[in-house]
């Protein structure tokens, strides 16, 4: 079973790629998604970043997950701290679903849907990663769109991860999403389809 990592920026496309890639029979692990429900669970966790950020992100003593956004996407500090924390929990929490599924005869990839898989240095793990980009105008009325949150909010945010150029660098494949979801399907196809011969 290969690993394939898919990353990109805010709205770029890579979760659109991932659940494609599902029905053509990989096993998708969504990071960001586990990672919440992970900080849901573990109150030790909460704890930790409550103590670190402070009491203004939590509501009855738990997390509340918009305050935190608001608070860890702030400034680059901030958001450095809170994925420093949270990064060594995910990449435990994708070891463990690795190992579990890892010999299913039913999956023909473990595929890993996260952001920041570059900025974390975590591409080793894989066999192979996918960057899935488009140019920051289509990304912007995307986000825009689907989050619900201000234009300003979202180039914040936008500003924190890394350069597009520097994660072209260290990816295997890019994919160019500047066009209709049917076009990143053909594409993510061929890609798939070419690493698992």
């Amino acid at each position: 079973m290969i690993k394939i990592g898919i990353t990109g920026g805010i709205a770029s496309g890579k979760t659109t790629a991932a659940k494609f890639l599902q029905d053509k029979g990989a096993y998708i692990f969504n990071a960001d998604q586990q990672s919440k429900i992970h900080l849901k669970k573990s109150l030790v966790l909460q704890k930790k970043i409550i103590s670190i950020f402070g009491k203004d992100i939590a509501i009855d003593n738990k997390i509340n997950f918009n305050l935190l956004a608001k608070v860890a996407f702030k400034n680059q500090t901030n958001h450095s701290i809170l994925n420093g924390i949270m990064w060594p929990e995910v990449f435990l929490l994708i070891n463990q679903e690795y190992e579990k599924i890892k010999s299913n005869k039913k999956y023909d990839a473990f595929i890993v849907d996260a952001a920041l898989i570059f900025e974390a240095n975590y591409q080793s793990f894989f066999d192979y990663t996918i960057l899935v980009t488009a140019n920051e105008k289509v990304r912007l009325s995307r986000a825009i769109k689907r989050d619900n949150i201000s234009l300003e909010n979202i180039q914040n945010r936008l500003s924190l991860q890394m350069p597009e150029k520097k994660k072209k660098n260290i990816a295997d494949y890019t994919i160019n999403n500047n066009y209709s979801t049917n076009n990143l399907y053909k594409k993510i196809e061929g890609i798939y389809k070419k690493l698992l011969k």
